[in-house]
């Protein structure tokens, strides 16, 4: 076996961009903005803009390569062939522009739309070349080269990693090179972004008709693999459920709540299976191969019922929230997907992806999404919370005359909570006063409203929770010191061996100062918090930034911490810390 050329290495990798031009160019962007990413932690704006670049080619890469394959699919020429592509640019051009990072934070709804519609993109390049009558073995053929190659893809992107990243350590510790560590995560986007994506696109299939072969696609392996360890994995998987199903029946108790992930864990490996096996039986009289083909589905079905059973009692208890549509939604597809496979005489498996897509689409970009549904459900859940304890009058959110039960006053801080982290408050805003067009309110906001409603912990005396945020625009000087540390220390955080900065103290009335995993200092904030709360509300507008600096001397150090956080407790007369985030300037003496 020779080894390839450089030559040849250049041609082929000129041929996947002559070929895949588009896709290339996705990938290369990501791959840059990736490898940049990695060593840029200073400018908020510019990070946000790879961000933005990084998940846009992320969708982008099989976004436009289903766009290439639709042009090569149905043979357009001339200029043409192009309008694929242009339409997936002016889609993604769209995307990278709507999508929106809070304090560099994508947040939940972002980025659940991102997996979604990735999703559909990958289902595109797996099933669009095939959208006619071509035979359906040549589509499970076709499936079957992109897996093999991606697999065969990550393997040699795994080894070329490993080998390249021993290589670079081995460099800098024996000529003493001092390599910065990024080069190891730049590397990985380099490899995966690049090379592993050229290699995928290098062995993409050419043509879409008349690729099954006569004889027996699976090898010696894969068959034992299906027949001997992945049928019987899905089939002790299936037990248990059935099980389970049995212990509710007999204890007539409801399923737990994660009930429903764990259907959808387990039909998903065993639709995997199912289509692995999908063509075994022409060339394999096995029993328990012919079996699970044709009872798969009839098995699966009662436990959709299950995932049906699980999910509703979540619904019924807490409403509709993006997690649970997403596992209602996917239901829905199974119970689909069973009856077609259980009462269609054709078991056409392109119906999986296809439906898969449609369900995909209606989830994440419809007027019946996910996060349409669940903003409509959790603003009603609010609002007849509100209005059962009369704390709700001519549109406007009042506080509560007596003491809420603990549930319900659980429950409204919970949704105001969720409303904000989803950006879904502009349908609740104007009852506290806010403008409509606010989706995503500060945090401190929206404690100030907990506090009003008098539905914070504790809400049956008064609150023994506070928390103060400070400014974070201005500039911090740091003439005067050596070193800044970035400070974030909670309650019950556990401390690295060679740790250097700050972590709230045992008995949680101050801070102790850590520099290289030896403890040289502490520093007491009761007089600090005890001023701070007799001349502010507590969880009320951000603070000046001077309200939340604390100067301290050390043996080895002198110190500034500036606050951009803090959060405590009331106990007594004492001040328990909770949360502190911030900064720390240090000088050495």
């Amino acid at each position: 076996m020779k080894i390839p050329s450089f030559s040849y290495l250049a041609n082929a990798f000129g041929e996947v961009v002559k070929r895949f031009p588009f896709p290339m160019l996705a990938a290369t962007i990501g791959t840059v903005a990736g490898m940049i990413l990695i060593s840029r932690h200073d400018d908020r704006e510019v990070r946000d803009v790879l961000i933005r670049l990084l998940i846009t080619s992320l969708l982008g890469l099989p976004t436009l390569l289903a766009a290439a394959l639709a042009a090569e699919k149905w043979k357009l020429a001339g200029w043409k062939k192009w309008l694929p592509t242009l339409l997936a640019l002016a889609l993604l051009l769209l995307y990278y522009f709507t999508f929106w990072l809070r304090d560099g934070d994508p947040g939940q709804r972002q980025m659940i739309r991102f997996g979604g519609l990735n999703l559909l993109a990958h289902l595109l390049v797996a099933w669009l070349p095939f959208a006619d009558k071509t035979p359906v073995e040549d589509f499970w053929e076709y499936n079957k080269r992109l897996l093999v190659t991606f697999l065969i893809g990550g393997f040699y992107s795994g080894i070329i990693y490993a080998g390249l990243s021993i290589a670079i350590l081995a460099v800098d510790q024996l000529f003493n090179l001092d390599v910065n560590d990024d080069i190891y995560g730049q590397l990985f986007f380099f490899v995966a972004g690049i090379i592993n994506t050229a290699f995928f696109l290098a062995n993409f299939p050419r043509h879409f008709e008349g690729l099954a072969a006569e004889d027996s696609p699976y090898t010696v392996a894969v068959k034992n693999l299906s027949k001997f360890i992945l049928i019987p994995i899905v089939a002790i998987y299936f037990l248990i459920l059935y099980a389970y199903s049995v212990k509710i029946l007999a204890t007539w108790e409801l399923p737990k709540g994660w009930v429903g992930s764990l259907v959808l864990g387990f039909s998903v490996a065993g639709m995997l299976t199912y289509l692995l096996n999908y063509l075994l039986v022409k060339f394999d009289d096995n029993a328990l191969v012919h079996g699970f083909r044709r009872w798969f589905f009839y098995v699966l079905l009662p436990l959709v019922a299950l995932l049906f059973v699980g999910v509703g009692k979540r619904l019924s208890d807490y409403g509709v929230t993006e997690p649970r549509y997403i596992v209602a939604i996917a239901g829905v597809w199974l119970l689909l997907v069973c009856l077609y496979f259980i009462l269609s005489k054709k078991d056409n498996i392109k119906f999986i992806p296809i439906s898969l897509s449609l369900f995909t689409l209606l989830t994440v970009l419809s007027p019946f999404d996910a996060f349409q549904v669940s903003k409509r459900s959790q603003t009603g859940r609010l609002k007849g919370l509100l209005e059962k304890h009369e704390m709700l009058a001519d549109g406007k959110a009042i506080p509560a005359k007596d003491t809420l039960p603990a549930a319900d006053a659980e429950d409204i801080r919970s949704i105001l909570y969720y409303l904000r982290d989803n950006a879904h408050f502009d349908a609740v805003g104007a009852w506290f006063g806010m403008p409509p067009e606010k989706k995503y309110p500060e945090w401190n906001e929206v404690d100030s409203i907990v506090q009003a409603l008098k539905v914070g912990y504790g809400s049956a005396a008064p609150s023994t929770a506070c928390g103060y945020t400070f400014m974070r625009r201005e500039a911090i000087s740091v003439a005067s010191f050596d070193s800044l540390i970035w400070v974030e220390s909670y309650l019950h955080g556990e401390r690295q061996p060679d740790f250097t900065g700050i972590m709230i103290s045992e008995n949680r009335t101050g801070t102790e100062f850590f520099y290289e995993g030896k403890q040289l200092g502490s520093l007491d904030l009761q007089a600090f918090l005890k001023k701070l709360n007799d001349a502010h509300r507590c969880y009320g507008e951000a603070l000046a930034r001077k309200d939340g600096e604390v100067d301290w001397q050390g043996d080895s150090f002198d110190g500034r911490l500036i606050l951009e956080e803090i959060a405590f407790e009331k106990e007594d007369s004492l001040m328990k810390l909770n949360t502190i985030r911030g900064v720390l300037l240090l000088k050495r003496k």
